[in-house]
């Protein structure tokens, strides 16, 4: 009975392995059916927008959005956007802007951005102007004269601010001008005060910033002002619009017009002092070749009648570059302005291609810098070109500028520069016009973001008050 058994179990098992073997045979290439074509997988269905919030606004959405396209804005068309501010910090600012979009004013928040954008340290990334935040202004302007802020003139018909021309402001609405001035650098320049108060006279010195800063916590705006036993007094300052100040004549302080600098525009003069003259040009812009070359010969020709005086002074305050390709008539006629002693001032208003200036004075012509620190150091982040379309935020319309490139004196001299910068003039003999030091990534150190003059020399507010410049007194007294 066992053995029949064990028969049996063997034929079933045998039948088994030739079943599983038959099933497991390769198909009949001529009897199988032809393997379907490979086709590309199908893409993923994009993902739905989230939904929008319901609890914020049209204005909110508007904004937030406006603030991730300048985030995404600022990662991929900067150059280099975490030179200065790493990824960690911008995102941070950003998100805690947009967690506040419904707490600020549209003001507010365009000064927020303004922050953002400076925190890149970088003078060419910038928001350019931004047209609400100058639908009121002063009718009354202030600049900073060495590091204090002073009223500098007022609007025809508000004559009551005469007395306090040229005299200090120390707080607005009760917050001190320290607070103020930190408020300031924020959203101009933060590694470089010398830059930062010299945007802000140009830029920024509105009621909108100051409500920004905190002085909206008052209705109104005083300023609090040192007469002239230096006592604070407080002076109600109206607001006007953009259009009530146009083509109003200004009034300045008696003397102002005697300092040279102030006239913003190019010029040249024979200035005489109580130890000799000197020869004075101004450089307030590059602009072209043919106003810098009517320029330079018509300095040529002072120094030629003035032979005795020995002083070329170059004044290079305020001027923020402009086309490199102006600068053609200096190095064509550098011989003509040769003499024993050359002096180039400097302030927080000198960037860009005047900072190619510096390096061909002090080259060429053995230059004494003067002055304070300039807005850029010798190496700097800038725009490729002035054509580049700015990055234009969806709903607010702000343009913000990014740099695209970097220049430093080895980019001066390769071949993308030889359309502009002749090889004749000597220039690959030039000499760096400061040090720079690098840290363990090849990145310049924060503080390196101006140059530093030969001798500091600050505007003395009791000089100006007399119509003296403080920087060229000094050079006179040489």
């Amino acid at each position: 009975m066992k053995s029949k058994l064990s028969f049996i179990l063997s034929v079933l098992c045998a039948l088994l392995v030739l079943t599983a073997c038959q099933a497991g045979q390769a198909p009949d290439p001529e009897s199988a059916e032809p393997p379907a074509e490979a086709t590309e997988p199908e893409a993923p269905a994009p993902e739905p927008e989230a939904p929008a919030d319901p609890s914020l606004s049209q204005r909110e959405r508007d904004w937030i959005e406006d603030i991730e396209y300048l985030r995404k804005g600022l990662k991929e068309g900067h150059m280099d956007p975490f030179y200065i501010c790493s990824e960690e910090e911008l995102d941070f600012m950003m998100d805690r802007l947009i967690a506040r979009v419904g707490q600020l004013s549209d003001n507010d928040i365009a000064f927020e951005i303004l922050k953002v954008v400076a925190a890149m340290g970088d003078v060419h990334t910038f928001a350019a102007y931004y047209e609400p935040l100058y639908e009121r202004v002063f009718p009354v302007y202030a600049a900073y004269l060495g590091d204090k802020l002073y009223l500098v003139n007022y609007s025809g018909g508000y004559e009551q601010f005469a007395p306090y021309l040229l005299h200090e402001i120390v707080s607005v609405n009760g917050i001190d001008i320290a607070y103020i001035n930190q408020k300031a650098a924020e959203i101009t320049s933060p590694y470089n005060s010398w830059r930062a108060r010299e945007d802000f006279n140009s830029q920024y010195f509105l009621p909108a910033f100051y409500d920004w800063a905190g002085c909206d916590y008052k209705e109104g705006y005083t300023f609090q002002i040192l007469n002239d036993n230096q006592e604070v007094e407080s002076v109600e300052v109206p607001t006007v619009t953009a259009e009530e100040r146009k083509d109003v004549k200004r009034n300045y302080p008696e003397n102002w017009d005697q300092l040279l600098y102030r006239k913003g525009r190019d010029m040249e003069a024979y200035v005489e002092g109580e130890n000799g003259g000197l020869v004075y040009m101004r450089l307030a812009s590059l602009t072209s070749a043919g106003f810098l070359g009517r320029l330079v010969r018509d300095t040529a020709k002072l120094l030629e009648e003035h032979p005795e005086c020995g002083k070329l002074v170059v004044d290079l305050r305020g001027n923020e570059g402009g086309n490199l390709a102006a600068v053609y008539p200096l190095p064509e006629n550098v011989a003509s302005l040769r003499t024993d002693h050359t002096y180039v001032l400097i302030d927080g208003g000198v960037a860009s291609a005047s900072m190619t200036l510096l390096g061909f004075f002090k080259n060429e012509l053995d230059a004494v810098l003067v002055g304070e620190p300039t807005a850029q150091f010798s190496s700097f982040f800038h725009l490729s070109s002035s054509l580049n379309p700015p990055l234009v935020l969806p709903h607010s319309q702000m343009r913000i500028n990014l740099s695209d490139a970097w220049w430093n004196w080895d980019t001066f001299k390769q071949d993308d520069y030889q359309d502009v910068i002749d090889p004749a003039w000597g220039w690959d003999d030039w000499e760096p016009i400061t040090e720079e030091h690098y840290d363990e990534d090849g990145r310049l150190y924060e503080w390196e973001y101006g140059v530093l003059p030969d001798v500091y020399v600050h505007q003395d507010i009791e000089d100006i008050r007399q119509g003296k410049d403080s920087v060229l007194e000094w050079v006179l007294a040489q």
